[in-house]
């Protein structure tokens, strides 16, 4: 890598780890840079703008995400034994900030921000993919509906744990289990 390079690299290290702390409301030039230890313009000479330099930003925040996923090195599990590892996952202090950058990209999405739209999108494909990778199913055409289903619910988790209602996810969970003691 040239020396610009590295610079701009150290920069969009900088930025997501002020992303990451602080979510999107936080992002804006003045304070990114200061969280860089530099000035908007600087970070303007190495990014086309503001939306460049997030971007590249939410990027590295979702190869990081992958990452901690992929080292967890889960072996294929059903459906009603995932989803409490899911729950458990969100728990996790190192997941949590990325659940909640998930759910501000989300929010900003549905607002019409295209822009963080993909970047939520790209996110969430990563997340299912590693949800559908980990399921055991009996028929592998089941594979990609029950990923959907397991991915979908742990959204609804996510929303649930944010408005601190974990009473309504411990019940599904004991659902999920009753369910599955009564089918076998």
């Amino acid at each position: 890598m040239t020396k610009t390079e590295d610079r701009r690299q150290a920069f969009v290290e900088m930025a997501a780890d002020h992303l990451l702390a602080h979510g999107m409301r936080e992002a804006t030039l003045r304070k990114t840079a200061a969280a860089a230890g530099t000035s908007g313009r600087m970070l303007l000479h190495y990014f086309a703008d503001k939306d460049d330099l997030l971007k590249a930003a939410l990027t590295l925040l979702t190869a990081r995400l992958v990452r901690i996923l992929d080292s967890a090195r889960l072996e294929q599990m059903p459906f009603q034994a995932l989803l409490p590892l899911l729950v458990a996952m969100m728990k996790d202090p190192q997941v949590r900030p990325y659940l909640r950058l998930s759910l501000e990209l989300a929010a900003l999405s549905a607002d019409g921000e295209e822009s963080y739209g993909a970047i939520a999108r790209e996110i969430c494909g990563d997340f299912f993919d590693w949800v559908a990778s980990v399921l055991k199913v009996e028929r592998e055409e089941d594979r990609i509906p029950l990923a959907a289903l397991a991915f979908a619910t742990t959204e609804g988790f996510m929303v649930l744990d944010a408005l601190n209602s974990g009473s309504i996810i411990a019940d599904a969970l004991e659902g999920i289990r009753i369910r599955s003691s009564a089918s076998a």
